[in-house]
């Protein structure tokens, strides 16, 4: 790499970093931002080969828009069980 060349720091164990930044207030590498953005991908290929259609996603507002975003958004969140909802808010 070139002199001066920014080097992104190297963990081979997770929880011990994970430790070391709740000790140190430093952002741990698999920081939970990068981790949503990670599983979202996952979460949207899956929707994909489930549906069978084609998407547009909407990464800032994390919602399907265009054509079948009213089959994608469907998957996003399903209506949950009493008492395990909102309804006391």
């Amino acid at each position: 790499m070139p002199e001066g060349a920014q080097r992104l720091y190297k963990s081979d164990d997770h929880m011990a970093n994970f430790f070391e930044c709740v000790r140190s207030r430093k952002l741990p590498i698999a920081d939970v931002e990068i981790g949503h953005g990670a599983a979202t991908v996952c979460h949207l290929g899956v929707i994909a080969l489930r549906s069978g259609l084609k998407f547009e996603w909407d990464g800032r507002r994390e919602e399907f828009i265009g054509d079948n975003a009213k089959a994608g958004n469907r998957y996003i969140e399903r209506e949950m069980r009493k008492p395990y909802d909102y309804s006391f808010i």
